[in-house]
């Protein structure tokens, strides 16, 4: 990818989905662009984002005037956003629109230097000059296009919850469950996804809206799939209103790379096609090539799955706990990896084996819930669900 192709790819992304904007943020600006009349076609895309305005080639176009930019040739934002441009690689191209602009950058501060020096310049002043203009790149990527509204602005909205399955996710909720090994995890994620589809409440088994899922599972084959959840799909199409085995759309068994742009994109792409209310996906660590050990590892897995909840999903997550001990003496819940995991979510819970009774667990949250929700506090095996929700034995 060339950068002056990765300058107009960056434009057609935008301009294809305007959401995409956000997570440029702190990529890349309008000066690193190489054409400076596409880097104020970018921040002009940026305040109408902003102003909440709608993108599109007409729209953009219409703005050039107002924008200072002349001199392109007449209808060629229409060739930007093609079929080849992926609105859900915006954050690859800008990261190359930025490396560009930091080599063009390095090789005048080079020339720059090296004729100071060449001039008699004294070396401390030249030295002084170098270290502001690379603290002026490592810096220079802030769009300043932040927003603000009004405290009483935001107090004129609306409380009125946006429910996906009652009293347990609204629309962008993230929910990541944990679990060791046996635990059931698995298990309990596949019932919120079969019974939500069926028109079932998952934990109260009374009637709902039947919620339209998609699963990106990257461990589990289809042959598990089919032995595993067959008896509850049957339970489920006998109590809800219609059957979920074909209202569940499922990719199963492959190891995917989500920070990768084709990869999330073909998710994207699922999306688009099947309009799904909640986004089954996981386990965490086969979204990505390595291990989740920092959050430097943890950072561009975050961004590329707040970029499915930012398609009005909500998103529930499965991942494995680690196996230290917490002060206790129980296992440690938290999901294994970078700390960055465990303030991200809006919800995180792990299924604990209970001491006493092997046919249940205790629901233990390694993060305080963000909103009040009817996630149960026990839950036991059950002969007509594989989870119901219990009381605490006495």
């Amino acid at each position: 990818m060339t950068g002056s192709h990765a300058e107009q790819w960056l434009l057609g992304a935008v301009i294809k989905d305007s959401r995409q904007f956000g997570f440029t943020r702190g990529l890349v600006a309008g000066g690193d662009f190489s054409d400076g009349r596409l880097g104020a076609i970018f921040d002009g895309i940026g305040g109408m984002v902003a102003l909440g305005q709608p993108v599109d080639q007409l729209t953009v176009g219409a703005m050039f005037p107002k924008w200072g930019v002349i001199g392109l040739p007449e209808g060629v934002v229409f060739t930007w956003a093609t079929a080849d441009v992926s609105a859900f690689s915006a954050p690859e191209y800008a990261r190359t629109v930025r490396a560009d602009s930091v080599r063009r950058a390095l090789r005048d501060l080079t020339s720059v230097i090296s004729e100071q020096v060449s001039a008699g310049a004294e070396p401390v002043d030249v030295a002084s000059l170098a270290a502001s203009s690379l603290n002026a790149l490592i810096d220079g990527a802030a769009s300043g296009e932040l927003a603000t509204k009004t405290l009483a602005e935001i107090l004129e909205g609306e409380d009125t919850y946006d429910w996906v399955i009652d009293g347990l996710l609204e629309r962008r909720d993230r929910l990541i469950v944990t679990g060791g090994e046996g635990a059931g995890k698995t298990t309990f994620v596949r019932q919120l996804a079969v019974l939500a589809a069926a028109g079932l409440h998952p934990l109260k088994f009374t009637p709902i809206k039947p919620v339209r899922v998609l699963v990106v599972d990257a461990e589990n084959t289809e042959r598990q799939w089919r032995r595993a959840v067959r008896w509850t799909v049957k339970q489920a199409t006998h109590y809800g209103s219609i059957d979920p085995a074909v209202a569940i759309h499922i990719v199963a068994g492959k190891r995917i790379d989500i920070t990768h742009g084709s990869h999330l994109g073909e998710i994207h792409r699922l999306i688009d096609v099947h309009k799904p209310d909640i986004v089954f996906i996981g386990p965490l660590y086969k979204l990505v090539p390595r291990a989740i050990n920092s959050d430097d590892d943890a950072a561009p897995l975050i961004v590329a799955l707040d970029s499915l909840r930012e398609r009005d999903v909500a998103l529930v997550m499965e991942a494995h706990a680690g196996h230290a001990k917490g002060l206790g003496g129980d296992r440690d819940l938290r999901p294994r990896g970078s700390s960055a995991l465990l303030g991200w979510p809006e919800f995180g819970f792990g299924l604990a084996p209970h001491p006493e009774d092997k046919d249940m667990v205790n629901i233990v949250r390694w993060r305080g819930d963000r909103d009040q929700r009817d996630w149960p506090t026990h839950m036991v095996r059950g002969n007509e669900w594989p989870w119901i929700p219990a009381a605490m034995p006495a």
